[in-house]
């Protein structure tokens, strides 16, 4: 999952900040699977705040927090999801939709991606290494992909790890809707996320689905779900938190902004 990073000198590279999702620290508690069941539902998605005003950032947590009624994750593949993270906000760019899908493809310069840590209660950078690949089981790197790549709808993929694990995970990237004005992307973990010997993410447990959408005048809306199937180790806040940041890096770096997430916590 792609995007860019945009700075005064000019335009970096994102690939799915978000795909890193581990608690930070040894997994204390191993939660049964079933235990609290899903946190999706059909409510819909709450409209776009005006360009330059915070983003609206909600959490789910099955048998926990519920910021409002239970979100539509008709865009998702695997619904059974115990944790859900919503970022909904809108920002200026100049460019067309192709344009936009570009910065999804884009995998070979998030290396050194920032991040704000709960954990660590610092900036501190999350992404050691990302690049495209041909094959789910490749680590061979290959030129980023195109927006014609993406349009034809086929599953891409690339592989990176973070700051807390030690090994190279692959992702799949698809372009599920495509229209004129709007696009819409889904990103999965093809294979285990591990830290310590622990199986954090079990492999397509995590998804990503971003929303892009025109709204005229070079403003675009953005809205983001970052959804984890089970929570399998650790405490459930510290998961919540987790990926409320890193779906929170998602957006600064495809608009530009530095939000200040204390107030979302």
């Amino acid at each position: 999952m792609v995007l860019s990073r945009y700075t005064r000198g000019g335009r970096r590279q994102l690939l799915g900040a978000g795909l890193g999702l581990l608690g930070g620290g040894l997994p204390a508690v191993v939660r049964a699977f079933g235990e609290t069941g899903s946190v999706c539902g059909n409510a819909p998605h709450p409209g776009y705040p005006s360009a330059g005003h915070a983003a609206v950032v909600q959490s789910w947590v099955a048998g926990g927090r519920l910021d409002g009624p239970l979100p539509d994750c008709s865009a998702m593949r695997q619904r059974d999801l115990e944790l859900l993270v919503r970022v909904t906000a809108s920002f200026q760019r100049e460019g067309d939709l192709d344009d936009q899908l570009a910065h999804f493809g884009a995998a070979s310069s998030l290396k050194g991606m920032p991040y704000w840590s709960f954990t660590d209660r610092k900036r501190q950078v999350l992404v050691r290494e990302s690049f495209a690949v041909d094959q789910a089981t490749s680590t061979r790197p290959r030129p980023d992909f195109t927006a014609g790549e993406l349009k034809r709808g086929e599953e891409l993929f690339f592989v990176h790890n973070d700051n807390r694990s030690t090994t190279l995970v692959p992702f799949g990237l698809r372009l599920v809707q495509h229209t004129p004005d709007s696009l819409l992307v889904r990103v999965e973990n093809l294979g285990d996320i591990r830290y310590l010997g622990f199986t954090m993410v079990a492999a397509r447990e995590m998804q990503w689905a971003v929303w892009v959408e025109r709204l005229g005048g070079g403003r675009w809306g953005y809205r983001s779900l970052l959804g984890l199937h089970r929570l399998r180790m650790g405490r459930t806040e510290q998961h919540r938190l987790s990926n409320l940041s890193r779906a929170v890096a998602m957006y600064d770096l495809m608009s530009g902004s530095q939000t200040d997430i204390e107030p979302y916590r």
